[in-house]
């Protein structure tokens, strides 16, 4: 199992946070993951603003290594702030096949808290065994490879459920600095 944080070839300039560790780098342009294909290894694949504890991330990949050809997920919120949505919701979706699998009513909701399955999942935190990314993208199913159309191509021709995994929780550092009002910070 390989270690990836993606990485945008260029960087957003909107004072967007991002983690800059020492894991090797995935460069992505236009959030197309294609670079995925050359990777000869299953990948444990972080996106360039996702921050996680190495608590997790060991116990993320102890995971990965009992299901080895199961893709797996990490839940991560989506600040209503950063997105202009009603709530903070999980990245990841039930879906029933109909629709794009955005949002509702277009077929896809938000897991909620403790939900052990998915059906549509984004790539911040997540287990891709290598044999599937190959079908995906030698198979020629999609031009793009990104979160949506991986997903849903996974939904159709592997498996409908995706576990979650809730006992790690990285942060999405993609919010807005609240404003604590008398907080020092």
């Amino acid at each position: 199992m390989r270690l990836l944080r993606s990485w945008p070839a260029v960087i957003p300039d909107n004072n967007r946070s991002y983690v800059v560790d020492s894991i090797e780098r995935l460069v992505i342009s236009n959030h197309h993951y294609g670079a995925l294909a050359a990777v000869d290894d299953d990948v444990l694949l972080l996106e360039w603003d996702m921050a996680v504890g190495q608590e997790e991330l060991r116990q993320f990949a102890h995971h990965a290594r009992l299901d080895p050809g199961r893709v797996l997920v990490a839940p991560y919120r989506i600040y209503a702030d950063a997105y202009n949505i009603p709530a903070d919701i999980w990245a990841h979706r039930r879906w029933d096949g109909r629709g794009m699998g955005t949002v509702s009513p277009d077929g896809a909701t938000p897991i909620r808290d403790g939900d052990p399955f998915c059906n549509l999942f984004g790539l911040g935190m997540v287990y891709l065994p290598r044999d599937l990314v190959q079908r995906y993208v030698l198979g020629g199913f999609a031009t793009h490879f990104g979160d949506k159309e991986f997903s849903m191509w996974h939904y159709q021709y592997v498996t409908k459920d995706v576990p979650v995994a809730w006992e790690v929780r990285p942060v999405h550092l993609n919010y807005l600095i609240p404003d604590l009002g008398d907080v020092d910070v």
